[in-house]
């Protein structure tokens, strides 16, 4: 019996669109059927290379009754545009993180997805990748005993944006902390389950500075005791890395950019556990096809996305007020 083939389409042909319609060509039994982008050389370039259609909206991309699902690929600020587009036209959508900028439009469409029975996942691609799932399993297996506290890691020494650029712009993109934090926060949130309180204090992508660049340092208390510290920066020199590393009464184990996790039994000698796999990206995508084609939960859902979201911007009002803010 022949599979259905599942049509795809893709709102924004930057660099996102390009990197999951990649991912999509290789996925036997997915086509990119339609792409929109509001640069028109964009949406040609994308046509070109992986044969799509060229729509002028996000909502004929949506209407076209061929597409069974749409990817939400453009900049922060237009995935509500993209998001609506898709509810309109009962679609399912993939989401680029963050799910969208601010708190209003984040418990729209949060609102409006949980009417719809159609899949909507959200972009935290770090929940999909072989170390990260074998680290959670470990956790849930209780490898650590109870948990105390978790420190990220995530210096960034290449940031090359510069103002007239969105992801240069706070307004837009919201710094590090929504466009890079988010991911580990998503990973906090998935591992300790609920956060209560949330204290930052961050450069916001600060005007004053010569060239863009900004930094980010949280502390999140979860309901079940754990602490959790968050260190982040946009810089345009200096170290780049990721690290999350999480200690509980019976060892320690720490993520890093390697496909080892390292693990530190109380006690006993340090362990690397191989936990390399299929690409994040690629189990990321056949998740999203899977939902549309049987209607299986993606792993990182909508909820998941304005949880994430919502911590962030949490980070940033403290940051803003000097306070510690509740959840």
């Amino acid at each position: 019996m022949k599979m259905k083939t599942v049509n795809l389409g893709v709102i924004g042909a930057g660099r996102m669109g390009n990197a999951h319609a990649k991912v999509l060509a290789q996925i036997e039994g997915v086509k990119i059927a339609g792409v929109y982008d509001i640069k028109p050389e964009a949406a040609k370039a994308f046509c070109e290379t992986y044969g799509a259609a060229i729509h002028q909206s996000a909502e004929e991309l949506a209407r076209n009754s061929a597409i069974d699902g749409l990817l939400v690929c453009s900049p922060t600020p237009c995935h509500p545009e993209g998001v609506e587009a898709a509810f309109s036209a009962k679609k399912a959508v993939f989401c680029e993180k963050p799910l969208c900028r601010n708190l209003k439009d984040a418990k729209k469409i949060l609102k409006e997805g949980l009417e719809t029975d159609h899949p909507f996942a959200v972009g935290f691609v770090r929940r999909y990748m072989a170390k990260t799932m074998e680290l959670k399993r470990l956790l849930d297996a209780g490898t650590l005993g109870k948990i105390r506290f978790c420190n990220v890691d995530l210096p960034l020494g290449i940031y090359k944006r510069m103002p007239g650029d969105w992801f240069a712009d706070f307004d837009s993109c919201g710094g590090v902390i929504i466009d890079m934090l988010a991911h580990h926060i998503d990973l906090a949130n998935w591992f300790f389950g609920k956060p209560e309180r949330v204290y930052a204090a961050s450069l916001l992508l600060d005007k004053s500075q010569p060239e863009p660049a900004d930094y980010a340092a949280s502390i999140v208390t979860y309901k079940n005791g754990v602490i959790c510290n968050f260190m982040a920066n946009w810089q345009r020199f200096g170290r780049s890395g990721e690290m999350m590393e999480i200690y509980g009464d019976g060892g320690s184990l720490t993520m890093d950019s390697s496909d080892n996790l390292s693990y530190y039994p109380n006690g006993k000698e340090k362990q690397l556990l191989p936990a390399a796999g299929e690409s994040g990206h690629r189990r990321q995508m056949k998740s999203f096809v899977a939902a549309i084609l049987d209607g299986s939960t993606p792993t990182a859902t909508l909820q998941d996305g304005f949880n994430s979201l919502e911590v962030a911007l949490s980070m940033i009002e403290s940051a803003k007020n000097g306070k510690a803010m509740r959840l």
